[in-house]
């Protein structure tokens, strides 16, 4: 008997959903399967899959927004940012699988502004992958390399969520941002082929796919193992990259399954910091500030005593004097809307701003966006220290904890729960243990940004930065030493 089956390919464009439609079609035909395509009204895809005792018609709905019976479960996946395509079952009203790519190399804080895609979808139990070209025409001219903070997220969501989170790269040097070169795309279409195969033929959507998620972790792995050295000191676990229970083991955990061996859990986990400095072969040091900030200052000297920090290397983007004007007085004007008590007092200047060689003002102030501490008590003693209004006003009942404290220097209002440092809170909150089985307790500073933006639109459920912020951290500090804990929506 066949079965026969309506399945909606939700996508960012027509264009994406079309196209994946298209490369499924490719792996179908290749192995005996029948693909083909026709338009209602003239414009919406509907394309026909067919094989030995199934078949599948998947609409494809281009532009989440512009349709009005968007599914909930799919509005309250984008609630943590527009992924290119979502399959999903209108019937059972289950998302079969999400992918997320992109035609060019995101580099720097590029690299991370989708990571939060990647982690709302594992929140769902979503099986996601990640489409990247490895190699990209940077703007000199020169050949990037990919960042390897997507894949090191995704191997930690698969070892939280037990589903697959992969990244797949596609082009090489010679030919960057090419997607007939490298194993990428074939890679992810046969998978997804086979996923809608299975879903049609009522069998666990990842029946048969072990081999090849092996395939893929192992692929990720060795990514890793050229790339790493190139972005951070040292990498938790490296000695595993190789190995290939390792991969097993991962494509274990995407299954469902129970590892026989637990080699999976001593990787990519962030030690204390003796231990940190027993295993790295040159661990960071405190450095100068670009531009002063209390804060920032006893954050770099806690280096040698309290935290460590996996890279140094930070650059600073210098802004124009007459925007870094614009930029504090709108500032200034955001944080007189919201009185706090204790009083704080706005003394942000543009005096404050370090001129740069090329006559450009440096917003930058240290070197390091994330510094990792053994103790939140600490962290809090280094606020509390910097900003004496807030003495005896935060909660020091799991001062014992771990905690992460990231940095965002911005200053351009309006910017707080944007890209990239949504995306930069929610890939660090997991690469660096927010959500480990132990957690750290996660801080996020911004100096040069106003309390008054968190405070307000709480109720809007579309705002994707509040939602990823209010999941992943504990609290934000602003300017002033004003702090506010997300969840309770209240100035400290």
């Amino acid at each position: 008997m066949r079965v026969q089956k309506e399945i909606e390919l939700w996508s960012d464009s027509f264009h994406e959903g079309n196209w994946a439609c298209a490369q499924m079609g490719v792996v179908l035909e290749q192995t005996g399967g029948k693909h083909s395509v026709r338009y209602e009204h003239g414009f919406v895809p509907v394309h026909t899959f067919s094989a030995d005792g199934w078949t599948a018609q998947v609409t494809v709905y281009g532009s989440y927004r512009a349709w009005a019976d968007l599914p909930e479960v799919i509005d309250d996946l984008l609630r943590w940012g527009k992924p290119d395509v979502i399959a999903f079952d209108p019937i059972e009203e289950n998302i079969l699988f999400v992918v997320e790519e992109t035609a060019a190399t995101p580099t720097g804080n590029q690299a991370l502004q989708r990571c939060e895609r990647q982690l709302g979808a594992a929140l769902a139990g979503i099986p996601f992958w990640y489409l990247l070209s490895e190699y990209g025409r940077h703007v000199d001219g020169g050949v990037r390399r990919d960042s390897i903070w997507p894949t090191v997220v995704a191997f930690k969501l698969t070892t939280e969520f037990r589903i697959p989170s992969l990244v797949l790269h596609y082009s090489d040097e010679r030919n960057p941002e090419d997607y007939s070169s490298g194993t990428g795309v074939a890679s992810l279409f046969q998978s997804l082929t086979r996923m809608l195969a299975n879903h049609c033929q009522d069998m666990p959507t990842l029946h048969g796919l072990e081999s090849s998620l092996q395939e893929q972790y192992q692929d990720m792995a060795e990514f890793l193992e050229g790339q790493w050295g190139n972005q951070i000191e040292h990498l938790p676990g490296a000695d595993l990259l190789q190995d290939t229970n390792l991969h097993h083991e991962f494509a274990q955990l995407a299954t469902g399954d129970t590892p026989d061996t637990h080699a999976y859990r001593n990787f990519i986990h962030w030690p204390t910091r003796a231990e940190w400095l027993a295993s790295a072969s040159k661990a960071p040091k405190s450095s100068a500030l670009l531009k002063h900030d209390e804060l920032s200052l006893r954050l770099e000297s806690d280096i040698d005593e309290r935290c460590y920090v996996w890279s140094g290397r930070t650059g600073s983007k210098p802004q124009k004097p007459e925007m870094v004007r614009e930029w504090v007085n709108k500032q200034e004007r955001m944080f007189e809307k919201n009185p706090v008590s204790p009083v704080a007092r706005f003394d942000m200047s543009v005096e404050d701003f370090p001129l740069s060689p090329t006559g450009l003002l440096h917003v930058t102030t240290g070197r390091n966006i994330c510094y990792l501490y053994d103790r939140w008590g600490d962290v809090l003693d280094a606020v509390e220290y910097c900003f004496p209004r807030l003495k005896g006003r935060l909660d020091r009942g799991e001062d014992a904890m771990p905690a992460i404290v990231y940095v965002s220097n911005s200053l351009k209002p309006g910017r707080l729960f944007g890209d990239p440092f949504t995306g930069q809170v929610a890939a660090y909150g997991v690469i660096f243990g927010k959500r480990d089985p132990k957690p750290r307790k996660l801080l996020a500073y911004f100096p040069h940004q106003v309390h008054s933006q968190a405070l307000t639109r709480s109720g809007n459920r579309s705002n994707k930065g509040r939602v990823i912020m209010t999941e992943m951290t504990d609290l934000l500090l602003f300017h002033a030493g004003v702090a506010v804990d997300l969840k309770v929506g209240e100035a400290i």
